[in-house]
């Protein structure tokens, strides 16, 4: 499964922020550490629109010009319209006519030859409508098949039986809101695995997996016995760290044995902060050097 990569070059800390989600504190903190960094820009529209929200193209297009000279995005999407791929392709035609090099987006309802026509100008494509939607699998079996060994960047799909098979050239997931949202710990096993676990597993001395899990993460398990310690604070504590550490672990190995740039979507300034931490954390732990 490991690919020939370059020896000991380090992966950088994958991060993806959203024009919706962005605010000047977040863009000085990837500034700061842009040398570390793939900062990768998202339009935001899925997030604006289950906020019953628009973003204007026009808007989209201003913000990425004001930003490029405080940081340039390592790459950034087109503005896609959940559910209206003509509207879609609009867009990323009048990006493109603007001077702008968005990676497009290929969503259902489109024409399957459009993907052709996007890698005229782009050397990725997004696949799109892959987050709660039905028949998503068989949707990346079909788009893959037209794909081949394109690059692609499939959104906030991160089964990790199609990344070992397709090894796409990019991911991103959103999966650590899942423990500030359902108070549930998503904990790397490893090999692109996670354990689940809720407050009951450690209400009595966690089991050997936990145990060595925590150990690894340089965290004590019995703090979560107490609810004080399952709740967000939104700053670098407890179930904070253990989050970040456990995904951001799963995100280097992901790219150092698939070679797929797996990215963890940050909703803000506490949520970057955090990745970039436990990028530093493994950093100093050797964990961080491809193999």
């Amino acid at each position: 499964m490991v690919l020939s990569i370059v020896l000991n070059e380090k992966i950088p800390a994958n991060i993806l922020v959203s024009f919706y989600y962005i605010d000047n504190p977040t863009i000085e903190k990837l500034r700061e550490h842009k040398e570390t960094t793939r900062f990768l820009l998202d339009s935001g529209a899925f997030s604006a629109w289950k906020k019953g929200k628009t973003i204007e193209v026009d808007d989209y297009c201003r913000f990425i010009e004001k930003l490029t000279p405080i940081i340039e995005p390592w790459r950034y999407f087109t503005l896609d319209v959940v559910g209206d791929p003509v509207k879609t392709q609009e867009n990323y035609e009048i990006m493109l006519k603007r001077g702008f090099k968005p990676i497009p987006i290929f969503t259902r309802g489109e024409n399957i030859s459009s993907i052709d026509d996007y890698y005229k100008n782009s050397d990725v494509v997004g696949i799109g409508s892959l987050v709660q939607t039905k028949k998503n699998r068989q949707f990346v079996n079909a788009v893959m098949k037209k794909i081949g060994k394109r690059k692609a960047h499939w959104l906030g799909f991160t089964q990790i039986n199609y990344l070992k098979h397709y090894k796409p050239y990019m991911c991103d997931t959103s999966a650590v809101n899942s423990a500030f949202r359902y108070a549930r710990l998503g904990l790397y096993v490893g090999n692109g695995k996670f354990l689940s676990c809720g407050k009951s597993d450690f209400l009595k001395k966690p089991n050997t997996t936990i145990t060595r899990i925590f150990k690894e993460l340089e965290i004590d398990p019995k703090i979560f016995s107490k609810s004080e310690n399952w709740i967000n604070t939104g700053k670098p504590r407890n179930l904070e760290n253990t989050t970040f550490r456990s995904y951001v672990k799963y995100q280097l190995e992901i790219e150092k044995n698939l070679g797929t740039k797996l990215f963890i979507a940050c909703s803000g300034l506490w949520q970057v902060s955090l990745a970039l931490s436990a990028h530093s954390f493994w950093d100093k732990r050797g964990i961080n050097v491809r193999r």
